[in-house]
């Protein structure tokens, strides 16, 4: 009768990536504020690459690697201030500059350090950009075994985000949505926040149709699950009444 439960997340490590862009810092504000509230590390991680093109000279390459020290030396420095900048003071948290790809320090550095959670900023590209600069983000969640929380480019960086009050879930009863309700039902828990759980039904001419949906989307979640935190249930008839959000912070 009620979806299935798996054991409660527990959140221990955050990782977030930062590119020092503006949908890095939102990223970040909204990872300082999921750590919080669980209580857990988290660890800002910026990768950049320099490399030297194969027609370097020997002296042009040694050259180039004292740039690339100077660079990291900057970044470091760079990277402690912007972290300052967008996290909470009493957040418990370290930095890490590497010289990697990006997708490849993600990946390696949430596996070694055992990150529960990975959240990234994306910059929206779209078209020949896209195809030519290659998505970071896609290229992680296509490899990492790690749930990854993005936060979109036309999000800003403002100093409330991260306080999430309404989450909002859709579902359709598959296991992917049985394991997406088990970390929205854990995040709406650790922060207090308002979970509603979204459903597209298929409407009939009598209107029946709807009310057995709404039935089996209420009964979908087990009352252990009420008692631990505030879920409301939306049902929808069409793709084109859902509200155009995943998650809304304020």
């Amino acid at each position: 009768r009620y979806g299935i439960h798996m054991a409660e997340f527990k959140l221990k490590r955050v990782l977030c990536t930062v590119d020092f862009s503006e949908p890095s810092a939102a990223a970040l504000r909204m990872a300082g504020g999921v750590a919080k509230a669980f209580g857990a590390e988290l660890t800002v991680l910026h990768a950049q690459i320099l490399e030297a093109p194969v027609y370097f000279t020997v002296a042009q390459t040694r050259a180039l690697k004292a740039q690339l020290r100077r660079s990291t030396q900057a970044a470091h420095a760079h990277l402690a201030d912007f972290v300052v900048k967008y996290l909470p003071a009493d957040l418990t948290r370290s930095i890490e500059v590497v010289e990697d790809d990006p997708v490849v320090a993600i990946l390696r550095t949430a596996k070694n350090w055992k990150a529960g959670l990975v959240v990234m900023g994306t910059h929206g590209r779209t078209g020949l950009t896209k195809v030519r600069l290659g998505s970071v983000m896609e290229s992680v969640l296509r490899q990492t075994g790690v749930p990854v929380l993005t936060v979109g480019p036309n999000i800003k960086p403002v100093a409330s985000l991260g306080v999430i009050r309404r989450i909002l879930c859709p579902v359709n009863y598959s296991s992917l949505a049985e394991i997406a309700f088990e970390y929205a039902r854990t995040l709406a828990e650790k922060t207090g926040a308002q979970l509603t759980l979204l459903n597209i039904a298929e409407e009939t001419p009598s209107g029946q149709g709807l009310d057995e949906a709404q039935r089996v989307l209420c009964d979908w979640v087990a009352p252990a699950v009420r008692e631990r935190c505030s879920v409301k249930e939306a049902l929808r008839a069409n793709i084109a009444e859902t509200l155009p959000v995943s998650l809304i912070s304020e």
